[in-house]
């Protein structure tokens, strides 16, 4: 699945499982260092990952000749990472915005930081959406500034995973900076389609008239309809492929890969078996009887846009993989045609690490790894691009949708950056 070789020379910060490393070795950079605080996630990056050398240590005590020590780079040419912001994810909050002064939220300072000791020509943050529209865009801003006072010039996107050929109707935001004066040129969009249930047939007729170069969002079945069947608590941390391969993407997980790893799916307590057995495919808590649910849900409005309890419709895209994707009750992540919910390899599909990328830990650490990964393909197209701009081949590409519906906070953030 590489590329060949560039010689870039990348250190990935808040590395995780290794999904940008994954990608960023697929696309031929040179991966020389992970650092992470997770445990069980460093030994899953240096597992899959042993040309790298995995640190894992907390970032704070960490110098930039550290990392190079570590490393045994000269000299860094790219640093990638995604510092947490889990304070200012959707996924994370009820209510309200969690505190700019949460830990979890100040990361960022110690990758600046990092990219000021190392002055990288190149550097490429992965984080949510969530931390430009806090505060009409204060925080976001503060993020910006930190780095073109180092003498970066800095450029945003915020990507829609599925657009890239990975099954998941995944957001986030894109940061990419350099100090040598060049304009980043993002990767060309490569699939199109809804993302609200409700926009599916306008978004597919707008394809087909005015973008046929664009192929249709990869589908949940296309990810998964080849892993053999399971009940709850069931499967194997390692297993013998089934013989079928039904679609093309499921041959691009595939490659590399003469087993099946992580096809494990956790317990289903009965009482939440009781509960998913009146949703089918499509659809969600409503369909459970009122005199069922639980006591929660007497709050939540029929009209709220929530998934809780939904099976996903294996013809569009999954939604997005979170750290809690083996729970039933956290959103759309019941198997669409089975009682249990989506295995742990399903999870890795749907994110796009490819079959041989094994999981090291619990089975509940497999899926906190995978939900809180970079889709390794949507790394891959990044770093792909980033190689054209650093060679000087960029080309103008074919006109690409823009997605609109922003919202407010988003309108006037990107107005004053």
């Amino acid at each position: 699945m590489g590329s060949g070789e560039t010689g870039l020379r990348v250190i990935d910060l808040f590395s995780g499982a290794g999904g940008l490393s994954e990608g960023f070795r697929q696309a031929g950079y040179l991966v020389g260092l992970g650092l992470d605080f997770d445990e069980e996630a460093c030994r899953t990056h240096q597992l899959n990952h042993p040309q790298t050398k995995v640190l894992c240590t907390d970032v704070r005590g960490v110098s930039g000749a550290d990392l190079l020590a570590e490393s045994g780079f000269a000299e860094v040419d790219v640093m990638i990472g995604g510092p947490s912001c889990q304070g200012f994810s959707t996924q994370g909050r009820r209510g309200s915005w969690a505190s700019e002064d949460d830990p979890r939220n100040l990361l960022y300072r110690e990758y600046a930081r990092l990219v000021s000791d190392l002055q990288p020509e190149w550097f490429v943050m992965e984080n949510v959406p969530g931390l430009l529209w806090y505060d009409g865009g204060r925080f976001g801003r503060q993020i910006f500034a930190a780095f073109q006072r180092q003498g970066y010039h800095v450029q945003h996107k915020i990507v829609l995973a599925a657009d890239f050929g990975v099954p998941q109707l995944r957001r986030r935001l894109l940061i990419v900076g350099n100090r040598v004066g060049e304009t980043f040129a993002w990767p060309a969009q490569t699939h199109m389609g809804a993302v609200r249930r409700d926009a599916i047939e306008l978004w597919e007729r707008r394809r087909r008239e005015q973008y046929p170069h664009l192929a249709p969002h990869r589908t949940l079945w296309e990810a998964i309809s080849d892993l053999p069947a399971l009940p709850a608590d069931g499967g194997q941390e390692e297993a013998k492929y089934p013989d079928v391969v039904r679609t093309e993407y499921q041959e691009l997980m595939r490659d590399g890969s003469r087993r099946l790893y992580d096809h494990q799916s956790p317990p289903l307590p009965q009482v939440h078996y009781d509960l998913i057995k009146h949703v089918k495919e499509g659809q969600t808590w409503r369909e459970i009887p009122p005199e069922l649910l639980p006591e929660r849900f007497a709050k939540i409005r029929r009209t709220d846009g929530t998934n809780l309890f939904a099976r996903p419709d294996r013809n569009r895209p999954s939604y997005t993989i979170i750290t809690q994707f083996g729970n039933v009750t956290t959103g759309a992540y019941t198997h669409p045609s089975q009682d249990r919910a989506l295995s742990a390899r399903e999870g890795a599909r749907i994110q796009s690490f490819p079959d041989r990328y094994r999981f090291t830990g619990t089975l509940t650490s497999k899926y906190r790894q995978t939900g809180n990964a970079v889709p390794p393909l949507l790394a891959r197209k990044v770093a792909e691009a980033l190689t054209r701009v650093v060679n000087g081949h960029v080309e103008a590409s074919e006109t690409t949708p823009r997605r609109g519906h922003l919202e407010p906070e988003q309108i006037s953030l990107l107005a004053g950056v």
